[in-house]
């Protein structure tokens, strides 16, 4: 893993775990909302598995991928290659100054990302209204930290969880955006709402044991060494932790469930 990874908090694991996100279940909320023929854009599109489904969504028209990571922005072209989807671009790029010009959009969907902005958020919706057009609309998908569910969740565990927190608030991140998410889009002009709630979970073994495997990965990069360089933890306490969740990844009775607000709203025409 790079250096720049480590900062980013991005593992191999959560990397596999982007990749198994799907339209029809991350962007479910926005589906309905979809017609062929759209213009639309994927911020923070990842490794593109989203893109390319909402790419068949509004075909023939257009889904346009962007995101700050160039290697998850190279792989997204290779998916769309693979999948044979013409429908769609993928980009470098940053949430706060998009490459496009005035109401040139019929809509944008955001998954996770405003999380990471944070304080920022508000600016990054904002130009998200500048660039869709009156009568488009803006679908963002936020997770709110305080609505986590565990099955079989031991004490070691429930520490882990707590340096996880820490370790994205020391990076960061408002992991409790979706809660705000709402009045976040209100207040960059998007004046109609509709709000749903869903969740992102694990519940099969393989996905139990995958999640395991991000949490090792978590513990065994950013958040280990963060821990241990504020003191939060020291080797035996990571040790711990590591041996309570493998042995979660392996529990029948193992789940997690990490809930999300999701919002779209609409400019005015």
């Amino acid at each position: 893993m790079s250096k720049d990874d480590r900062a980013h908090g991005v593992t191999p694991g959560l990397s596999r775990d982007y990749a198994d996100r799907t339209a029809e279940r991350q962007a479910a909320f926005v589906r309905p909302h979809l017609e062929p023929g759209m213009t639309l854009l994927d911020l923070g599109c990842g490794p593109g598995t989203i893109t390319l489904g909402l790419a068949r969504a509004v075909s023939p028209g257009l889904v346009i991928g962007l995101d700050h990571d160039p290697q998850h922005v190279a792989e997204a072209r290779a998916a769309a290659e693979a999948a044979g989807v013409d429908n769609v671009r993928f980009l470098v790029g940053d949430a706060l100054s998009l490459p496009f010009e005035p109401a040139s959009l019929d809509g944008a969907f955001e998954n996770n990302v405003f999380v990471h902005l944070a304080d920022r958020a508000a600016a990054a919706a904002a130009e998200l209204h500048r660039v869709v057009r009156p009568g488009g609309f803006l679908a963002a998908r936020d997770a709110t930290a305080d609505a986590v569910l565990w099955g079989a969740q031991t004490e070691p565990m429930a520490r882990f969880d707590d340096l996880f927190t820490r370790w994205q608030q020391a990076r960061g991140s408002d992991i409790a955006m979706g809660s705000r998410l709402p009045r976040l889009l209100r207040e960059a002009g998007f004046t109609r709402t509709a709000i749903d709630v869903s969740a992102d979970t694990k519940g099969t073994p393989d996905a139990v044991e995958g999640h395991a495997a991000i949490m090792r990965g978590l513990l065994d990069g950013p958040v280990g060494e963060l821990s241990l360089e504020r003191g939060w933890a020291d080797a035996d306490d990571l040790a711990r932790m590591d041996a309570a969740i493998e042995d979660w990844g392996a529990d029948p009775d193992a789940f997690f469930a990490n809930v999300h607000v999701e919002v779209v709203g609409w400019k005015p025409r």
